[in-house]
C-alpha cells in the first residue's frame, strides 16, 4: 500500500526558468568505488545529487535609503552536481550463498531492503562458495536516473524560492524612510502572516543572524523533499531508489557461475513539490510583530 502525503495545493512554481535550472545541471561520471567511499553506510548508491552555489542571502540595514536590503545578493538559480555510474558493468565484488538460499552481498552491493528477483540459473550457486557479481546499467535505465536526480535541482530551488520570495515580498512592501526597529518589525509581520514565520531567526533584532538562519531553513526544506521522495513515496513524488534488482545467474567467462544486477527503476511523472514548510523543525521567532 503506498502511503499518501498530505501536502499543500499544488502550484505552478516561478522557477526562473526551468530549463535554466536543468542545465545548471552537471553529470560527474563515478565508479562504484567512489559511490561507496563517499556514502559507506547506504545502500548501493547509482546516483547522488548535491546543490552548487546554494546562496540565500541575508538582511543588512541601508542607511543611505533607510530600508531593509538583501545582502549579500541570493542565488538566482542553484546548480546541481549528479554523480552517476556509467553506462556498462561495473564488479562489485563477490556474494556467498548461505544455506535456506539467503545470499551475502559484496560490501558494495549492499541492497538494503530492496527486494531481488532471481533469474537465469540461480541453482549453480553452491552453498558457501563466494560467487562474482557485477551490477550491469544500460543507457536507458541511466537516462531514468539523470530524470530521476534531476528532480533534486527543482527541489534545490524550490527551497530557495521558498526562502527568498517571501522575503522580497515582504520588504518590496515596506515604505522607506522609516526607523530601522520599525521596519523590522513590519518585515517580521508581514512573514507571520504570510505564513513564513520559519524565516524569522529568534532573535530579529541581530541582522547577522538571518543569513545563517535563512541558509538553514533552505537546507531543512531540500532535506524535507529528499526524505519525502525517498522513503514516503506517492505516485506523484516519484522515488528515486530501485523498485527491485533482476538478479541473472548464468555462467561467466571462465565457466563459472556469476550474479548480474540489473536495477528497475520507476519512470518518473510531473515534478511537484514534496515539501511543507510548516512541517519545519527550526528555531524560530516565537512572538508576534511590532
Amino acid at each position: 500500500m503506498t502511503e499518501q502525503l498530505t501536502t499543500e495545493a499544488v502550484q505552478p512554481r516561478p522557477f526562473p526558468d526551468r530549463q535554466a535550472v536543468l542545465r545548471a545541471a552537471v553529470l560527474v561520471p563515478v565508479t562504484v568505488a567512489h559511490m561507496h567511499d563517499t556514502h559507506p553506510h547506504r545502500p548501493l548508491a547509482l546516483a547522488a545529487t548535491e546543490p552548487v552555489d546554494a546562496r540565500t542571502g541575508g538582511l543588512d540595514w541601508d542607511q543611505g535609503t533607510r530600508r531593509l536590503v538583501v545582502r549579500p545578493e541570493p542565488a538566482q538559480v542553484v546548480g546541481a552536481r549528479i554523480e552517476i555510474l556509467t553506462v556498462g558493468d561495473h564488479p562489485l565484488g563477490h556474494a556467498v550463498k548461505h544455506p535456506g538460499g539467503e545470499v551475502s552481498w559484496p560490501e558494495w552491493a549492499q541492497l538494503g531492503d530492496t527486494p531481488v528477483s532471481w533469474h537465469g540459473q540461480p541453482e549453480l550457486l553452491t552453498e558457501g562458495a563466494a560467487h562474482p557479481c557485477r551490477l550491469h546499467l544500460t543507457g536507458e535505465q541511466r537516462a531514468l536516473l539523470v530524470q530521476a536526480e534531476g528532480e533534486h535541482g527543482l527541489d534545490f530551488n524550490e527551497a530557495l524560492l521558498r526562502v527568498t520570495r517571501p522575503i522580497a515580498d515582504a520588504l518590496g512592501a515596506i515604505p522607506p524612510g522609516l526607523e530601522r526597529t520599525e521596519a523590522l518589525g513590519r518585515l517580521v509581520g508581514a512573514l507571520i502572516d504570510a505564513g513564513a514565520r520559519y524565516l524569522v531567526p529568534a532573535d530579529p533584532h541581530d541582522l547577522p543572524g538571518w543569513q545563517p538562519h535563512l541558509q538553514r531553513a533552505m537546507q531543512a526544506l531540500d532535506a524535507q523533499a529528499r526524505h519525502r521522495r525517498d522513503e514516503r513515496p506517492t505516485p506523484a513524488t516519484a522515488p528515486h531508489r530501485p523498485v527491485r534488482y533482476d538478479a541473472l545467474v548464468q555462467a561467466g567467462y571462465d565457466g563459472e557461475p556469476e550474479i548480474v544486477l540489473t536495477p528497475v527503476l520507476r519512470r518518473g511523472g510531473q515534478w511537484l513539490a514534496a515539501m511543507d514548510p510548516a512541517a519545519l523543525d527550526l528555531p524560530h521567532y516565537r512572538g508576534p510583530g511590532w
